[in-house]
C-alpha cells in the first residue's frame, strides 16, 4: 500500500509511494519546510522570496524544480497569492507530533528540526517551540512512567536531563519525586537543594509549585505514586478513527464533567477507540485514569451492578474497604466526593444501559463510555457512533497484522468479505499469520464459504459477539431480527418488517427502532433499514426451521401484492392475472395515486429482483413469473435487467406447467428482447401468440399483436405494422378494454406520422387520450400527450405543439417519472429550437440533463450515458445524447456538441428509432458549418434531406433543405 510521509524533525526526510526522496539542500528544501509548515495552507510569495532571497521569477524556477524532485506535480499547487502543498496535517511529523500519545510522539523526533535545512529564519521562527513542546512531551511521558511506578528507571535518565536543561524546574521536580520513591531521601533532598540555589544564584527565583509538591512528599515521607493507571495498553495497531478520536479529544472541556458515549455494533472496536483516547488525553487528567468493564456483553459473565462498580472505582482510588459504605446511593456520593478534587478520567466499558452509568458518573472529570446501545437518554453526553472502517482503514489493519504477505488485490476482497468490521479484520489476520501456507485466495475462499465460521480465533469470535446481542433481546425484536435474515435484497422498509411477523407498520417502526438503538440494523436513509453484512449471515442462520418456509412466502407475497398494486396504480386497465398471494399484508403501503406507484417501485427495484430470484431458488414459480409481468412496465428503461428478469419468469412458468403463465412470460420476454436487433423477440411473441389464442385470451393476443406491430414499425415495415396494430384494435374492442383499444389506437398514430398522414395520427391520439383519461390511465395519457406535440409539430401548429409537450413534461414531473419526463423535455428541447426559443430550449436540456444525473445517481454527463448503454435503456440514451448535443450548442461549445451529435447517431440505431436521424443529422450539418468545415456540413445536410424525404413529413424537409442551403451557400467574404 502507498506510503506518504514528511519529516521535519531532524534531518529532512520525504516518503512518496514507499520510496524515499531526495530534495537537494538549497532553496528547494527551504521551501519545501515552509509548505510542511502549513500544510493545505497557501504560503504567500511574498513570505517565500523573502525566506529564499531572489526575485519571484527565480521562485518560480525554485518551486518549478521542487515539484520535479517530489515527482508527484500536483502536490505543489499554485494559488493565487502564493503555493499550497496538497498534504494532510497528519502525513507531517509536525503535526502529527500534537496528536499522538507522549510516547509515539517523541518517536517521531529523530534530531533538531531544521538541521539540514539551511534557513536561519525558519529556525528562528519555529525551532524554540518545537524544542518547548518537544520537552513538554517529554515531561509529559516521564509523568505517565512515573505513574506506572517506573521510578528506578527513571533516575538515570532525569540526571542526565536535569544535567542538560539546569533550570527546567518539572524535570527537577520529577528526578526529586522518582529519587524519593527509590528510598533515596538524602538525594532527593540534595536535589531540590541544587536547583533551588541555582534558581536563586542565576535567576533570582524562588522553586515553583511542582519543586514545592515535591519537596513536601519527600518531607512528609510520601512516596506513593500521586495517580492510579488501569488503562489498558494502547494497541500497536490502531488503524483509522481520525475523525472519530478528534472528535472525541475535541469534546472534553475543562472544570466540569465531560461526558462521551461511543456507541457502535459488536467487533466494531469502541473499546479500542476509547483506550485510544484515553491514553491521548491522560497528560490532561493526570490524577487518576480508570478503566471498569461493566460486562454487560461478556460470555457467562453477569452485568455488573452499580454498586459493584462503584465499590472496584473506589478502591482504585486508594479508599480502604472499611471506608467503603454499602447503600447505592451512599457509594455514589462517596464516588463523587473522592473525585471532586481531582484531574481524573475513567472509561466504563462495555455498558448496557443509562440506568447501569448513570451512578458512576462523577460530578468532574472525564468519562468515557462504551456501549452497544445508543445511549440517547444519558443526559449532556456527546455521542459517536461509530461506523464499519474504510476500505483503506481495513488494508492498513490487516497488513498491520499479516505483514508482507497481504497481497494488495486479495486483501481488499477479503476487508470487503470481513464487512470492514475490525474485530473480524483482527480475526482473519491472527489466522492467516499463522498459517504461512494460506494465499490470499485460500483466504477469500474459506471466507466465502463459511464466513461466520471463519470468523473465529480462539475466545474471539464475529459470531459470539453478534450471538451476545442477540440475547439480550425480547422475544419480539429476536423474532423481527432472525425473519429479516431471509430477505435478500439491499434493505427495506417498515411495510415489510411488518409483512414477515404479520403486524402494522407501527409497531414494526418500534421494534426496528429498537434493533437499531443497539446496532443489529442500520438505517441508510430515512425509513430504509438494512443489515450489515455479516449481521445479515447472523440472522439468517438464527432462523428456526419450522418458521422459514413461512417467513419466505411473507416476503415473497408482499412484493407480489404490493407490485401488482403499484402496476394497478400506474396501468389501471391492464389485464389482471389470478394472484396466489396467501398472506395478505396486514398493513401494505398506501399507494394511492401514479406518484406514490413510482417511488415504491423505485425504490424496491433492486429488492423486486432479489425476489424474484429468492422465489425461483424456493420453488415458488408462480411469484417468479408473477413479480417480472407486474414490473414490465416499470422496467421499460432496464433493457438487460428486464430481460434477465423475464427469463426468470419464462423458466418458472415452464415448471408450473400453467398456460396463461407461459404466454405472459413469452410475451415478456419478446417485449423486453424488442431492443435487440435479433430474432430473438419474433420467435417468442409467436409462441406467445398461439399460446394466447389457444387459451382465448383475447386482450393477451393483442397485446402480443402490439409488440409484433412495433417490430415491425421499427424495421420500417408500415403495412405490416399496421395490419398487426388493426388486428389488436379489433380484438381489445372485443374484450371491452378501453385502456387497451387507446393502446392499440397510440400505436397506429405513430404508423400515420411515420407515412406523414397527420391528420390521421391526430385523431388516433386524441382518441387514445380521451380513452385514457376517462380510465384515469393518466401514466399512459402523459406519453400521449408528448407524440401529439410532436404530431402537432409536423402540422405547423406551433403553439399546440408547445401546450402538449408542456403537459406531458409537467405530468411525468407530477409522477415522478424522470425517465419519461427527459423524453418529453428532449423533444421539447429540439421544438423550441426550431420555433426561435432558444431560452427555452436551454432551459429543457439543462433541466433534462439534472434528471438524469439525480435518477441514474452520477455526477458526469458521459457517466450518465454509459450507464444507460450498461442497462440498455438505448431510447433515453439517444435523447440525453440529443440534448447534451443541444445544450452545448446553445452554450458555445461546438466541439462537444459534435461529439454528443455523433454519440446520438449510433444510439438511433441502437434504439431503432430511425425517424429521428433528420434531427440529428440536420444538427451535425449546422455545427460543423459554424466550425468551418463546409465539405462535412454539406455531406451531413445531404443525409438530413435524405432521412426526412423518407419520413414523408413536409416540415421535417423543410428543416432539412435550410440546412443543406445555409451549408451549399457561397461563403461570404472576408470583409
Amino acid at each position: 500500500m502507498a506510503v506518504r510521509s514528511f519529516g521535519l524533525l531532524g534531518p529532512l526526510d520525504v516518503v512518496l509511494d514507499g520510496r524515499h526522496v531526495h530534495v537537494p539542500p538549497g532553496k528547494r528544501r527551504v521551501v519545501l519546510a515552509a509548505l510542511l509548515l502549513r500544510p493545505g495552507q497557501v504560503v504567500g510569495v511574498d513570505e517565500l522570496v523573502e525566506l529564499v532571497g531572489g526575485s519571484r521569477n527565480a521562485l518560480q524556477t525554485t518551486v518549478g524544480r521542487l515539484r520535479e524532485d517530489l515527482g508527484e506535480p500536483a502536490l505543489v499547487q499554485t494559488r493565487p497569492g502564493g503555493y499550497l502543498l496538497d498534504v494532510r496535517p497528519d502525513e507531517v511529523d509536525v503535526h502529527r507530533f500534537d496528536r499522538l500519545e507522549p510516547r509515539e510522539a517523541l518517536a517521531l523526533w529523530r534530531g533538531r528540526p531544521f538541521a539540514d535545512i539551511g534557513s536561519d529564519a525558519l529556525e528562528r521562527d519555529h525551532l524554540p517551540a518545537l524544542t518547548e513542546k518537544h520537552l513538554a512531551t517529554l515531561e509529559a511521558r516521564i509523568e505517565h512512567d512515573l505513574r506506572a511506578g517506573l521510578h528506578e528507571q527513571l533516575v538515570p535518565e532525569l540526571r542526565t536531563l536535569t544535567r542538560q536543561h539546569p533550570t527546567r524546574e518539572r524535570m527537577w521536580a520529577q528526578l526529586i519525586v522518582a529519587l524519593h520513591r527509590c528510598d533515596r531521601q538524602t538525594e532527593a533532598l540534595q536535589a531540590y537543594d541544587d536547583i533551588r540555589t541555582r534558581l536563586a544564584e542565576e535567576l533570582g527565583l524562588d522553586p515553583g509549585k511542582d519543586l514545592q509538591q515535591a519537596h513536601q512528599q519527600v518531607l512528609t515521607a510520601d512516596n506513593r505514586p500521586r495517580a492510579r493507571n488501569d488503562l489498558p495498553g494502547d494497541i500497536p495497531d490502531f488503524a483509522g478513527r481520525t475523525d472519530d478520536l478528534d472528535e472525541i479529544l475535541a469534546a472534553v472541556p475543562s472544570g466540569c464533567v465531560a461526558i462521551t458515549a461511543i456507541d457502535g455494533m459488536a467487533g466494531i472496536g469502541k473499546t479500542t477507540l476509547a483506550v485510544r483516547a484515553a491514553h491521548r488525553l491522560a497528560r490532561r487528567f493526570p490524577d487518576a485514569q480508570l478503566f471498569v468493564d461493566l460486562h454487560s456483553y461478556t460470555e457467562g459473565v453477569e452485568p455488573r451492578t452499580p454498586a459493584d462498580a462503584l465499590l472496584a472505582l473506589l478502591t482504585a482510588l486508594g479508599v480502604p474497604a472499611h471506608d467503603i459504605p454499602d447503600g447505592l446511593d451512599a457509594r455514589a456520593a462517596r464516588w463523587r466526593a473522592e473525585m471532586a478534587h481531582r484531574k481524573a478520567l475513567v472509561v466504563l466499558d462495555n455498558a448496557g444501559s443509562t440506568a447501569q452509568v448513570r451512578p458512576l458518573l462523577p460530578g468532574t472529570g472525564l468519562v468515557l463510555v462504551t456501549s452497544r446501545r445508543r445511549l440517547v437518554d444519558l443526559d449532556a453526553a456527546h455521542t459517536v457512533s461509530l461506523d464499519v472502517l474504510s476500505e483503506e482503514d481495513s488494508l492498513k489493519l490487516l497488513a498491520s497484522i499479516v505483514g508482507p504477505k497481504a497481497e494488495l488485490d486479495g486483501s481488499r476482497e477479503i476487508v470487503r468479505l470481513c464487512g470492514y468490521l475490525p474485530l473480524a479484520a483482527r480475526i482473519v489476520g491472527a489466522r492467516w499469520r499463522t498459517r504461512p501456507a494460506w494465499s490470499a485466495q485460500d483466504v477469500i475462499r474459506r471466507l466465502t464459504e463459511h464466513r461466520l465460521t471463519e470468523l473465529t480465533a480462539g475466545e474471539r469470535s464475529v459470531a459470539g459477539a453478534f450471538a451476545l446481542s442477540y440475547q439480550q433481546l425480547t422475544p419480539e425484536q429476536q423474532r423481527l431480527f432472525r425473519r429479516l435474515g431471509l430477505h435478500t435484497g439491499e434493505d427495506w422498509d417498515a411495510y415489510l418488517a411488518a409483512a414477515v411477523i404479520g403486524t402494522t407498520r407501527a409497531e414494526a417502526e418500534r421494534l426496528l427502532d429498537e434493533l437499531l438503538d443497539v446496532h443489529l440494523v442500520q438505517q441508510k436513509e430515512n425509513g430504509r433499514y438494512r443489515f450489515h453484512d455479516l449481521l445479515a449471515d447472523h440472522a439468517k442462520a438464527s432462523v428456526e426451521p419450522d418458521e422459514a418456509d413461512e417467513t419466505v412466502l411473507r416476503i415473497l407475497d408482499y412484493y407480489l401484492h404490493t407490485v401488482a398494486l403499484a402496476e394497478f396504480r400506474m396501468s389501471p386497465g391492464r389485464s389482471q392475472i389470478h394472484s396466489v398471494v396467501r398472506y395478505l399484508p396486514f398493513d401494505p403501503p398506501p399507494l394511492t395515486t401514479v406518484r406514490d406507484a413510482a417511488r415504491w417501485l423505485n425504490a424496491e427495484r433492486s429488492n423486486l429482483r432479489a425476489a424474484v430470484y429468492l422465489a425461483a431458488y424456493r420453488g415458488h414459480y408462480a411469484h417468479a413469473w408473477q413479480v417480472p409481468h407486474h414490473m414490465s412496465n416499470f422496467l421499460l428503461g432496464y433493457g438487460r435487467e428486464r430481460i434477465e428478469l423475464q427469463n426468470v419468469a419464462l423458466a418458472a412458468a415452464r415448471q408450473l406447467g400453467d398456460l396463461k403463465a407461459r404466454a405472459e412470460a413469452l410475451r415478456g420476454l419478446g417485449s423486453a428482447y424488442i431492443t435487440r436487433q435479433d430474432a430473438k423477440p419474433l420467435q417468442h411473441l409467436y409462441e406467445s401468440l398461439e399460446l394466447m389464442r389457444q387459451i382465448g385470451d383475447l386482450r393477451g393476443e393483442s397485446s402480443v399483436l402490439g409488440m409484433l406491430g412495433i417490430i415491425a414499425r421499427e424495421t420500417n415495415q408500415l403495412d405490416k405494422a399496421e395490419e398487426y396494430f388493426e388486428r389488436g384494435l379489433a380484438l381489445m374492442r372485443a374484450a371491452g378494454a378501453p385502456t387497451g383499444e387507446a393502446a392499440a389506437l397510440h400505436n397506429l398514430s405513430l404508423v400515420h406520422v411515420l407515412r406523414g398522414q397527420n391528420d390521421e395520427a391526430l385523431a388516433h391520439s386524441e382518441a387514445a387520450l380521451s380513452l385514457l383519461e376517462e380510465h384515469g390511465d393518466f401514466w399512459r395519457a402523459a406519453m400521449v400527450l408528448q407524440d401529439l406535440g410532436y404530431t402537432h409539430f409536423y402540422l405547423f401548429n406551433d403553439d399546440e405543439c408547445v401546450e402538449y409537450l408542456e403537459r406531458s413534461v409537467l405530468a411525468f414531473q407530477e409522477y415522478e417519472d424522470w425517465r419519461n419526463e427527459l423524453l418529453s423535455r428532449a423533444d421539447f428541447a429540439y421544438a423550441a429550437l426550431e420555433f426561435g426559443m432558444p431560452g427555452k430550449a436551454l432551459e429543457m436540456t439543462r433541466a433534462a440533463v439534472d434528471l438524469c444525473r439525480k435518477g441514474l445517481g452520477v455526477t458526469g454527463d458521459e457517466e450518465a450515458l454509459r450507464a444507460m448503454d450498461e442497462i440498455e435503456d438505448h431510447a433515453a440514451e439517444l435523447e440525453l445524447a440529443s440534448t447534451l448535443a443541444i445544450r452545448a450548442e446553445l452554450e458555445g461549445r461546438l466541439t462537444e456538441a459534435v461529439r454528443y451529435g455523433e454519440w446520438t447517431l449510433k444510439a438511433i440505431n441502437k434504439a431503432r428509432r430511425r425517424w429521428m436521424g433528420d434531427r440529428v443529422l440536420g444538427q451535425l450539418s449546422r455545427l460543423h458549418l459554424a466550425l468551418g468545415d463546409r465539405a462535412t456540413a454539406v455531406r451531413y445536410g445531404e443525409e438530413a434531406v435524405q432521412c426526412a424525404e423518407r419520413l414523408r413529413q413536409p416540415r421535417a424537409v423543410a428543416v432539412a433543405k435550410r440546412i443543406l442551403a445555409r451549408a451549399t451557400a457561397p461563403a461570404e467574404p472576408a470583409s
